[in-house]
């Protein structure tokens, strides 16, 4: 039985390496790291999108009415400045063609600082990769094996390609060569020091956070294009407010834009820390410590992914809101022990009711089956206190 638990446990683990490899594909791409096929041509996935068609015409009949937007708010500004008298006439037309002007020249910084940007991240990817050229799936089955057998390593390895009779190999049998015995230990690893909790544990917090991770960074998409439609009217504020919308916008773009240079740093700085971490061991401990102490260390680099970007956020812009810092991982982590507690407690009430049920059937039975012998007592009960009534009256009738 133990073996079979063994191969279920490593299976189930090698399934979850293979969505780990999945989601890091799909993290390349929405990162900017790596590219898409659009049309049959491999192009970056934003600037793709900022160069399509329908957003540029969306693009520029927001321009027409951010045109409108800015004289209206200057004529706003100078009916203002007519009460307050703060200032000229010349400063606030001065700042009608500055918000024209500007927009262009903002229109030009954003694209070639996203184009930028997007080189300088995959430059950054390549630096972590020049020494590190180790799949993640690949690194944390390498964290959680207790010993390599017979010359195998992870570096010559694909760990997602194989199969669990290839990793742990055969077993001897017994009871006509159906039931496992013991292993013969000519696979790659031995079965018997494979930390399987660890393995579990940290493929799960890794799928997660990665999980997290991905989805914050499709957001930042979405809101980098949206921003990027939007510059307009925020110039158009210019004459009335002195630019403190620009401003706004131009902190929330760059965080937007720092987000994704935090989540590639970190899950390459979590590659690259992952073989040093699995040499360490605590002096004195047990296994079973050791393994916990793996097991916090994974945990707590899979948590820096999602936490690292709004780190950069806050660092290069406004903090970010889109609850990168674990808040979703939090959320999960309570709105799962409460969905485990509202499960226990609505299976021990139908266990509950059950045996009231089954209890409750058992007395009907016992009365139903006494009912007769109970009813005849009642009525010889009944009977002697008739007769005992009657003979007292006679009694009496005897004395007078």
């Amino acid at each position: 039985m133990l073996i079979f638990l063994q191969e279920f446990a490593l299976q189930i683990f090698l399934w979850l390496l293979q969505l780990v490899d999945g989601i890091m594909s799909i993290f390349s791409a929405i990162s900017g790291v790596a590219t898409v096929n659009v049309n049959g041509e491999q192009v970056n996935l934003i600037e793709n999108l900022m160069g399509n068609p329908t957003v540029e015409t969306i693009f520029w009949c927001i321009f027409i009415l951010a045109v409108g937007l800015t004289c209206i708010f200057t004529i706003a500004a100078l009916i203002r400045n007519m009460i307050n008298s703060q200032r000229t006439v010349v400063t606030i037309v001065g700042k009608f063609f500055l918000a024209l002007l500007g927009t262009m020249a903002i229109l030009a910084v954003v694209v070639l600082g996203i184009l930028i940007a997007n080189a300088v991240l995959q430059l950054i990817a390549r630096i972590f990769q020049v020494h590190n050229t180790v799949e993640l799936s690949n690194t944390l089955f390498d964290a959680c094996v207790g010993e390599w057998l017979n010359g195998y390593s992870v570096a010559e390895l694909d760990v997602t390609s194989l199969s669990v009779r290839d990793i742990f190999g055969d077993y001897n049998t017994a009871v006509f060569g159906i039931w496992p015995t013991s292993w013969t230990n000519n696979g790659m690893v031995n079965p018997d020091s494979f930390m399987y909790m660890p393995a579990l544990i940290s493929s799960i917090a890794v799928s997660i956070a990665l999980i997290v991770a991905v989805i914050n960074l499709a957001k930042r998409i979405y809101e980098i294009l949206i921003l990027y439609i939007i510059m307009p009217v925020s110039m158009s504020t210019l004459p009335l407010d002195d630019g403190a919308r620009v401003k706004i916008w131009r902190e929330t773009f760059i965080s937007k834009i720092m987000t994704a240079y935090g989540a590639v740093i970190s899950v390459n700085m979590f590659i690259l820390l992952m073989p040093i971490i699995n040499k360490m061991h605590l002096s004195g401990a047990s296994g079973f410590c050791n393994a916990i102490f793996l097991i916090f260390m994974i945990i707590g680099g899979a948590m820096l992914i999602p936490a690292s970007m709004s780190l950069f956020a806050r660092l290069f812009g406004q903090g970010d809101d889109n609850h990168a810092g674990g808040g979703f991982l939090h959320s999960a982590f309570y709105g799962g022990r409460i969905a485990s507690a509202l499960t226990i407690g609505a299976a021990t009430k139908m266990i509950a009711g059950g045996y009231k049920v089954i209890t409750h059937g058992k007395a009907r039975r016992q009365n139903n089956k006494g009912g007769g012998d109970d009813s005849g007592k009642y009525s010889e009960e009944k009977g002697g206190g008739d007769s005992g009534t009657e003979g007292g009256t006679s009694d009496e009738g005897g004395s007078e």
